[in-house]
Order: structure tokens, then C-alpha cells, then sequence
């Protein structure tokens, strides 16, 4: 059962948000929206609140938290504020922490000290995903949840690799998680759920709009101990992430890249202004005070269809579905079943033009 204090506050917020020039002017004054509760009538109505939403602040706040608690539940959305143990610790460092978090899937996620935003381009390239399938596996090894906010590009492979490697993942949403953005990435929302969670600090009935993904990005840095930057325009977002993240007092890594490549001037930039320069696992794992042990060769046992493709392969290089097509006697689905299989054994890793060898088979 909620107490008086918590859906007082509630409803503030939720009346507040929703008033823009009313909230700019709580803001301005020094105030906490969810505080407004506490305030005058006449000094609400100065704020330019109707009196209908002074009503609803002072008399029928009840109402006006239970429904958007209820709603939530329905869809499985929890809403905690910095009382709540499971609100994240360090998100209460920057000094603009948001007081009321909507979260779905696993709330313990968001205490862990150990979590890493990984950012990027919508338009990425393979290098950048080469990146993410080389270093994520060992990440999630390490036990570091991974954060991004769940755009096309770097941050949809951030979740993804994450979630086929075994690990955890949070997903920023940038308006209310009944509006999840972008919504080609539906199939994924679900599976980030099931495997980490979905946060956002707006309202559930808030479309995301291009002036939220800012205010969304500080969420994302916030919660996370480090930033790590891949691949990245000199005016993209991540960029700004990346500042936040300074502000924040947390560290940020970098991938580098072809001086000649745009999605490279944003990574060299920053690695010019400081940023520590990233060029395998170990050296974010270094950061978080990890250190894996070497693998131990494993005995896998492998088919003698797997062996014919791991002889076509060599030690070094990526290689197509249609390389193994041409020099095997394996059709296309054969082909593509075997290299699963491969992929699942830990022997093979799927790169954006082909596969690689990671161990000897």
C-alpha cells in the first residue's frame, strides 16, 4: 500500500509535467515539480496552474497517482521514486536525478554497480559492429550489464549482442514505456524484459519526441559507471552523451577509428579531449576492477559436416555464407544451420560480412 507522501508527490509530478510553462516556472524558482503539494494556492496559481490542477494537486491527488500506477500495472510497469531500495544508486549522484522511474522486467538490474552505456550511430557500419561482437562476449563474462537506449545502429547491436551472449541489459526509452521507440525494434523491447529491463522518466502516455532523447541520454550515462562511445558523427547524439557523462563525474571510453570516415570523427575527437582509448575487452574490464581468467581449451565435439566448413575457414579472417556455399558441397540452408551450430559451440563468431574463428576447433 502506497502512503500519503509518495502519491501527494506522484500526482505533483504527473499535474506538473504535463503544465510545460507551469513547470518551467516551478523549475526556475528552485523547486521540485513533485513538490508543488506543499506550495500555496496563490503561489500555484502565479505559476500559471488552472484551478482544476490545483484541485487535482490538492484534493484529488489519489485518484490522479492510482490511475497512471493501475495503467502501469496492466502492462506489467512499476513506478519507484529514490525511496525505493531498487532505485539506482548511482543515478542519485548527478544532481538532476529524476524522482519517479517507470521500470519493466528485472528491477535488481538497477543496483548494480557494474553497468556500462554503449553508444553510437544509427548508421553504423560493419567495423562498428565487428567492435561490438568482439568485446561484448567478454563483457558479459566480466558480469557488466550493458545500457543504451535502444535507436538503430549501435545501440540495438549493444542489446542484441548482449542478450545473445548471456547478459543483462537496460534499454533508456525516450517517452513513456507505452510508447517504445523506435518501433522497428519491437521485437526486441520484449526480450530486454525478459533479460534486463526497459526504465523511463516519463509518464506512461508520452510520445518520444526529438527533445526528449537529450534529457533521455543523461538517464543512460547516469545509471552507468562508464560510456563507452562507437562509432560516431562529430554533431551526433552520443557526443552529447559523452559530455553528460563528464559532467557526471564518469568515465568514457572510446573506440577508434579511419581518420577518413565520418563515423570516426567522433570517437578521435574525444579521444583528443581525454577519453581513454579502447582497443580490446580487457581494457574496460581493467576500468571495472576485472580480470578474466584465460579459457581453458575446451574438448568440442564437432560434426564432421562442422569440421569441413572450420578446414574452409583458415585461422584469420571472416569468410561469407556464399564462400562456404562455393567451396563446400553443402547447400545454402546446410551452410546456415552448420554455422549456427558453430556459432552456439563458442568456435565461430558472426561478424557483418561473415564469420570468424575465435578458438581451434
Amino acid at each position: 500500500m502506497l502512503d500519503e507522501a509518495f502519491l501527494k508527490k506522484f500526482a505533483s509530478f504527473l499535474v506538473t509535467f504535463y503544465n510545460h510553462k507551469a513547470r518551467r516556472k516551478v523549475e526556475k524558482a528552485g523547486y521540485k515539480i513533485s513538490s508543488v503539494y506543499k506550495l500555496p494556492k496563490t503561489v500555484l496559481t502565479g505559476f500559471g496552474f488552472t484551478n482544476e490542477e490545483i484541485n487535482s494537486i490538492y484534493y484529488d491527488y489519489k485518484i490522479i497517482a492510482t490511475e497512471e500506477i493501475e495503467k502501469g500495472e496492466k502492462s506489467g510497469i512499476l513506478i519507484i521514486d529514490t525511496e525505493n531500495d531498487n532505485y539506482p544508486s548511482l543515478l542519485k549522484e548527478i544532481y538532476d536525478f529524476p524522482e519517479f522511474l517507470y521500470v519493466k522486467g528485472d528491477l535488481s538490474c538497477l543496483n548494480v554497480e557494474n553497468k556500462l552505456a554503449i553508444v553510437g550511430s544509427r548508421n553504423n557500419n560493419s567495423y562498428g559492429r565487428d567492435v561490438l561482437n568482439t568485446i561484448i562476449p567478454d563483457l558479459c563474462r566480466g558480469g557488466l550489464i550493458t545500457v543504451s537506449g535502444m535507436a538503430n545502429g549501435i545501440d540495438s547491436l549493444a542489446h542484441k549482442i548482449t542478450l545473445n551472449n548471456g547478459g543483462k541489459t537496460i534499454g533508456v526509452n525516450a517517452g513513456g514505456l507505452l510508447h517504445l521507440y523506435p518501433a522497428g525494434n519491437s521485437s526486441l523491447f520484449p526480450q530486454i524484459e525478459q533479460n534486463g529491463c526497459l526504465i523511463s522518466e516519463f509518464p506512461l502516455d508520452v510520445i518520444p519526441r526529438p527533445f526528449y532523447f537529450p534529457i533521455r541520454n543523461r538517464i543512460i550515462s547516469g545509471i552507468s559507471k562508464a560510456v563507452l562511445v562507437v562509432q560516431a558523427t562529430i554533431k551526433s547524439g552520443s557526443l552529447i552523451t559523452a559530455r553528460v557523462a563528464l559532467e557526471q563525474n564518469r568515465d568514457v571510453f572510446t573506440i577508434p577509428g579511419h581518420i577518413y570516415s565520418p563515423l570516426s570523427f567522433g570517437p578521435n575527437y574525444l579521444i583528443k579531449q581525454g577519453a581513454k582509448l579502447i582497443e580490446n575487452s580487457a581494457d574496460i574490464l581493467e576500468e571495472f576492477g576485472i580480470s578474466l581468467e584465460k579459457q581453458k581449451p575446451v574438448n568440442i565435439i564437432l560434426t564432421k559436416k562442422e569440421k569441413n566448413l572450420l578446414d574452409l575457414i583458415g585461422d584469420s579472417g571472416v569468410k561469407s555464407v556464399d564462400y562456404f556455399v562455393e567451396k563446400s558441397v553443402f547447400n545454402v540452408p546446410e551452410v546456415i544451420s552448420i554455422l549456427m551450430g558453430l556459432v552456439l559451440k563458442g568456435v565461430l563468431i558472426e561478424m557483418e560480412q561473415g564469420y570468424r574463428k575465435v578458438i581451434d576447433g
